[in-house]
């Protein structure tokens, strides 16, 4: 039996480690290769990993669309404008086209926008067939010379012509207006008369002469004619029946204001308050003096806890004091 002697583990380790394989070369290649690869597909991880907690925390935005208008809106939006745009011309020029039909007819209506307490409206219906352009209706006021406009154009259907028409019912209202002015103010004291369009008036009254005293009252017939767009006479006249002589010269020149002033004002001024040499006979003593009213007193309770005693504003217990001035 033999013995051997055994070598310590470390020894062995130590012989092992002495001992270098013949492919240990290509061994620590191919680790290298692999720690490579091993490297390059943790990166890959990462960024993998990475982008999903991005889509998470901010989820991807979506293409915009392209906007479509909807042409309802559109077209209603359109219409809307297109109403609101005819309002405002026809308040600002007083001409509203109602309703138009190419070859057929064409309604206009015209908006009266003086002193009245109903809203006053005129129409015309233009018939268009044929090439004739003729009004078949109208709602024209009483007299209305719608000849007399007519005579300046040869279409009615021409913008200028159809304002002229508006000047002329404007002029028409402004006469009339005029007229019962001073109709109120002279009262009892003169009678006045006019054809329906008040282009022709006529007021009568009795003057007398201011420079003698010992002169007698004469009747005076004030004659004015107007033309279809005028708003003060074009020319006016007297009657000469009973007038002293020299006096209708006198009266022509005396007559200036009117010229210049509304109807009242200027008879106003030529004959009652004016300087003129001859003034309007006043009846029963002169013209009365309106006298200012006095401030009614308001009721108090007398006594203080009673509910109805408040300080309340009320405009009908007002009283008006105060007389507005003529205007000129």
């Amino acid at each position: 039996m033999t013995h051997t002697k055994q070598l310590k583990i470390t020894k062995l380790f130590r012989k092992g480690a002495s001992k270098v394989p013949e492919d240990c070369d290509e061994l620590q290649e191919e680790i290298q290769r692999l720690e490579l690869q091993l490297k390059e597909k943790q990166d890959e991880l990462f960024q993998l990993q990475r982008n999903s907690y991005r889509r998470k925390a901010s989820p991807p935005k979506k293409k915009a669309e392209p906007f479509v208008r909807p042409q309802k809106i559109v077209l209603s939006n359109a219409v809307d404008r297109l109403k609101m745009d005819l309002e405002l011309m026809s308040v600002l020029s007083g001409i509203e086209v109602q309703s138009y039909v190419l070859q057929d007819h064409c309604c206009i209506v015209y908006h009266m926008q003086h002193d009245t307490q109903h809203q006053v409206k005129h129409g015309l219906r233009i018939e268009l067939k044929n090439g004739v352009n003729e009004v078949s209706k109208s709602s024209l006021p009483l007299g209305f010379n719608l000849e007399a406009v007519m005579q300046d154009f040869d279409n009615i259907m021409l913008p200028e012509c159809l304002g002229a028409i508006r000047k002329a019912l404007v002029a028409y209202y402004n006469r009339l207006e005029q007229f019962e002015a001073l109709k109120k103010m002279l009262n009892i004291e003169g009678e006045l008369f006019k054809i329906l369009d008040g282009s022709h008036m006529e007021i009568s009254f009795v003057a007398q002469s201011d420079m003698d005293e010992d002169a007698e009252p004469f009747d005076i017939v004030l004659m004015l004619d107007y033309r279809v767009y005028d708003i003060r006479p074009k020319q006016f006249a007297f009657k000469e029946i009973d007038l002293p002589e020299g006096a209708s010269e006198v009266l022509r020149q005396q007559c200036a204001p009117f010229k210049r002033k509304p109807l009242h004002k200027a008879f106003r001024e030529t004959f009652i308050d004016g300087v003129g040499p001859y003034k309007l006979v006043e009846q029963f003593g002169g013209r009365p003096v309106e006298m200012p009213k006095r401030r009614q007193k308001r009721f108090r309770p007398r006594h203080r806890q009673d509910y109805n005693n408040d300080d309340t504003f009320r405009p009908e217990e007002c009283s008006e004091h105060s007389d507005e001035g003529e205007m000129e």
